[in-house]
């Protein structure tokens, strides 16, 4: 039996040493190429990263002594329109996709 997932890739051996040594970068270099190259992997994690809605709701907290309806308004459109240029749902995905690949996130939303 061959023990090369493909020619010039992991073999057998490779991988098991990676998970035994725990070495952190070379777990994620291993679950990066698992994402690629097998179609299981990359749907387990689609799947995951895709479960949670990431629906936003805007609530404005406001003490009426303290701010006119329109400094609220103001807010509260601000808020919207900060949200609606994020793209939550995608954006949010796509940072869970990521860290279920490499079990870390870096980057700015």
């Amino acid at each position: 039996m061959n023990n090369s997932v493909s020619k010039g890739d992991f073999t057998v051996e490779e991988i098991e040493s990676i998970i035994r040594s725990g070495e952190l970068n070379s777990l994620r270099e291993l679950s990066r190429y698992f994402y690629r190259t097998n179609s299981r992997y990359r749907n387990n994690i689609d799947f995951l990263a895709s479960l949670f809605l990431y629906d936003t709701f805007i609530t404005p907290i406001y003490d009426p002594k303290k701010e006119s309806p329109r400094q609220v308004l103001k807010a509260f459109s601000n808020a919207c329109d900060f949200i609606e240029a994020l793209d939550a749902k995608n954006t949010f995905t796509r940072i869970t996709r990521e860290w279920l690949k490499t079990g870390i996130y870096y980057g700015i939303i």
